[in-house]
Formats: structure tokens, C-alpha cells, sequence
């Protein structure tokens, strides 16, 4: 004999799973970058770049 709680109980679980606030994951947020790199970090780090482009040997003595 079948019994007929199957459908009272499926009204109940939905209700309850419908009653309850969805749970997301909460993204971390990045890092924050500092307002302003001093120039003679940003010149540095452009030549190194430029160089780079150039020779390995003009890099290494760009940035040293």
C-alpha cells in the first residue's frame, strides 16, 4: 500500500528551502594598489622594460 505523506512531506521541504535566505559566497576583494609609485621606482621599471626589449646585458646595467 502506497502511502500519501510523500506529497505532504515534499510541500514541507520546499517551503522550508524556499523560507530560507540564499547563501552566496562572498568575493574577496583585491588587494588595493598604493596611490602612487615615486618616480624614481616608475623610471626605474620603465628603462628596465625598454632595455629588456634591447639587450639583457643594457637591463641588467639600466637598473643597476
Amino acid at each position: 500500500m502506497h502511502s500519501l505523506n510523500h506529497a505532504v512531506m515534499g510541500n514541507t521541504v520546499a517551503a522550508e528551502r524556499a523560507g530560507r535566505p540564499m547563501v552566496r559566497a562572498v568575493r574577496t576583494r583585491r588587494p588595493e594598489r598604493p596611490p602612487s609609485v615615486p618616480l624614481r621606482a616608475r623610471a626605474a621599471y620603465a628603462t628596465g622594460r625598454f632595455a629588456r626589449r634591447l639587450d639583457r646585458e643594457m637591463a641588467r646595467r639600466a637598473t643597476a
